[in-house]
């Protein structure tokens, strides 16, 4: 999955250029796929660990050396760039000590409605992190329970999130960012995995693909516009049956063809080009307060290369030490 993983990251970066798709926003779409995807994979390492010796500790560090080097790195770059005087409304507020900690802690980043971090945050699209991270935490408890409690916590999310679709709770905020709401995305990419054991959980799956197709046929003919119901809605279309179709287990087996080493570099730079498009952009407009349409090759070029500098010189020397192998 290293090339859609890419081609997701991709697509959160030219959303931060302004471009849309027949007036929807790609990085939307982009961020729920990546929410099932790490559902799935913490289904399948939890699996792996979950009866061996510390196995939740080895879990949650994987996770933290998964996430943190190349976010530190990321962090300290934008740091610069920010005090070389650079200018957005993501860093337009003057930093306390409580905005550094937020920003060095990730999980805060997830609250900036409530907190107005988002005056201050140097990696703006890390909120996302900040949801997936608290996934993360409670994800050895959850993927612990029996199957009926998994599916009762998956069906209390998925009803904060309907409230969310009808305006009972904020439609942004509880259907796309905060936790409680989008718990149950994560839980679906958990239930691809699960379905591979529990066969009658396919028969769901459909059903619930089935309903969210009907939903999204609703919301672009008659429906009401909310940010960013359909944008989830897609999301969740697209990315159910590529899980299906690509999540697979397979037989684990060495292949050196080309399409697979693209495959496999391309997965290495997604989270880079995630992280460091923002830095760039605002050191490009340091040089041109107003990027042209041709500057854009520019900030993908430069996010790539930030990408593959971070994981050869930092996560890949960090992982060979550190980072538990399965």
């Amino acid at each position: 999955m290293g090339a859609l993983r890419f081609l997701l990251a991709f697509s959160v970066l030219i959303s931060h250029l302004g471009i849309r798709i027949n007036g929807l926003t790609p990085g939307v779409i982009a961020v729920i796929v990546f929410y099932l995807i790490a559902g799935h994979v913490v289904a399948r390492l939890w699996r792996t660990w979950r009866h061996q010796p510390d196995g939740c500790g080895r879990f949650y560090r994987d996770r933290a050396w998964r996430i943190l080097p190349q976010y530190t790195a990321a962090l300290l770059f934008a740091t610069l760039i920010w005090a070389g005087g650079a200018q957005s409304p993501f860093i337009a507020n003057r930093p306390g000590w409580s905005d550094w900690l937020a920003n060095i802690l990730i999980v805060p980043l997830n609250f900036y409605m409530y907190t107005g971090q988002d005056g201050f945050t140097l990696i703006p699209p890390a909120w996302s992190l900040g949801a997936e991270t608290q996934f993360y935490l409670m994800a050895p408890l959850l993927l612990s329970q029996k199957l009926s409690i998994i599916l009762m916590v998956f069906a209390i999310s998925f009803g904060i999130f309907a409230l969310a679709q009808v305006q009972i709770l904020d439609t942004d905020h509880y259907g796309y960012r905060l936790i409680p709401g989008v718990l149950f995305i994560f839980l679906l990419g958990a239930l691809h995995e699960l379905a591979y054991r529990y066969t009658s959980l396919r028969k769901l799956l459909i059903v619930l693909w089935s309903l969210n197709l009907i939903y999204l046929l609703w919301l672009f003919t008659v429906g009401q516009y909310l940010p960013y119901n359909a944008e989830v809605a897609l999301g969740l279309m697209i990315a159910m049956p590529l899980l299906a179709l690509l999540g697979k287990p397979k037989v684990v087996a060495r292949n050196n063809s080309i399409r697979t080493q693209l495959d496999r570099r391309l997965g290495e730079l997604s989270y880079g080009v995630f992280l460091y498009h923002f830095p760039v952009i605002w050191l490009l407009k340091l040089q041109a307060p107003v990027l042209a349409a041709s500057d854009i090759f520019a900030v993908i070029a430069l996010s790539v290369c930030c990408a593959a500098i971070g994981h050869w010189v930092i996560e890949r020397p960090l992982w060979s030490r550190f980072r538990p192998v399965l």
